[in-house]
């Protein structure tokens, strides 16, 4: 195992993910991607919403610029000089993007956040984790962000 990718794909990092990350790579060789997502349709409406309200707009390119130093602070605060790792941040389509990454940062685990859902839940509403877990070729650790 070389390269594990850690997925945050809400606003917020999810520490307990994080933490189980680093303990699975502490004492190897292995390689944190650690990658957020932002939403594109989410930034669409936010853009929109801009325009509406007759105010500044953020463009794709800075909400990307925004979501990687985010991402840089995260991790330097989760993974410090112990463990080394690499920041992405993008804006994008979820799951698929971040298969994409996974793909091609060569990524042999991916860990990420699932929403705590009844059954019925994730299968009328759709979970990303669950898409996750589905598509990716190797071992998905999946934890419950708790509220």
């Amino acid at each position: 195992m070389d390269t594990v990718l850690v997925a945050q794909t809400g606003d917020e990092p999810d520490q307990q993910l994080l933490r189980t990350a680093k303990r699975h790579v502490t004492g190897t060789e292995t390689k944190i991607i650690f990658c957020r997502i932002i939403d594109e349709k989410k930034v669409q409406n936010n853009v929109q919403r801009q325009a509406n309200a007759e105010r500044e707009i953020e463009s794709i390119d800075e909400m990307e610029e925004i979501a990687k130093t985010e991402t840089n602070d995260i991790a330097s605060d989760a993974f410090g000089d112990d463990i080394p790792y690499r920041a992405i941040g993008l804006v994008g389509t979820i799951p698929d993007d971040l298969l994409q990454v996974a793909e091609e940062e060569n990524c042999d685990h991916i860990f990420i956040s699932g929403k705590k859902r009844s059954p019925a839940g994730k299968a009328v509403f759709g979970d990303v984790a669950q898409s996750v877990i589905l598509q990716f070729d190797g071992p998905v650790t999946v934890t419950t962000m708790s509220s």
